[in-house]
């Protein structure tokens, strides 16, 4: 009599015992490398993280603390400006006065004495208009051309000449001149003042302009005002 033996039951479990093994060692696998990861991230990538964190707070303060200096620097250098200009303006106004005077005493020196006076002279925005007295044409005449070689006057015109005015029974000249003022650069601020250690005017200019171009742009202009205004 012949025994059969059914060895598919056998067959079934053994590879459902293999799939099993295999499920388990991959789960296995699976668990030890997010350990690991865990493991790798805890003792590497915190670090790192923590450090860069570290790294981005200090770099945050030290761009506050720059830009609190820069602040206080360009409110300084604004107020510095404003007080150069302030400086500029009351310094080229006394080396105005200085060259009116000198203008003035010019004026009168050319005069040729016992053949003309002078009536009126004024100075504004520039402009000289000087009036006066002369025995005759030719007294106003040369004291036209006197004017006409100072230094400080240019395009001196004779506006009018007229033999209209009687003084003592004598017909005199009354006449009327007109120049305009030439006066030198303002050089009190243009070279800088050692004594304070002030650089020169361009170098004060420039550095302004560096840290702010606005300021320095004012600091231009105000020069350009103050000599139009003149």
């Amino acid at each position: 009599m012949m025994i059969k033996i059914n060895l598919l039951p056998i067959e079934a479990f053994r590879q459902a015992a293999s799939g099993q093994l295999s499920v388990t060692i991959f789960a296995f696998v699976m668990v030890a490398c997010g350990v690991g990861l865990f493991l790798y991230k805890t003792a590497m990538m915190d670090t790192k993280i923590t450090a860069l964190r570290a790294e981005r707070d200090a770099q945050s303060a030290r761009y506050e603390t720059l830009k609190k200096d820069a602040e206080e620097a360009l409110k300084e250098t604004t107020q510095f400006t404003a007080q150069l200009i302030k400086a500029d303006a009351i310094a080229e106004l006394e080396e105005r006065r200085r060259d009116q005077t000198r203008l003035l005493d010019s004026i009168a020196n050319e005069v040729i004495n016992q053949a003309s006076w002078l009536t009126s002279v004024s100075h504004e925005k520039g402009l000289v208009p000087i009036r006066g007295m002369a025995t005759d044409h030719e007294v106003v005449a040369a004291y036209l051309s006197k004017l006409e070689r100072l230094p400080i006057l240019k395009n001196v015109d004779l506006i009018r000449a007229a033999r209209d005015t009687t003084i003592n029974n004598i017909r005199l000249v009354t006449f009327e001149i007109r120049g305009e003022t030439a006066f030198p650069p303002a050089s009190l601020m243009e070279a800088g003042l050692t004594e304070v250690n002030l650089p020169a005017r361009e170098e004060i200019v420039r550095l302004v302009s560096a840290a702010a171009p606005t300021l320095g742009d004012n600091l231009s202009k105000s020069r350009e005002t103050s000599s139009s205004t003149l």
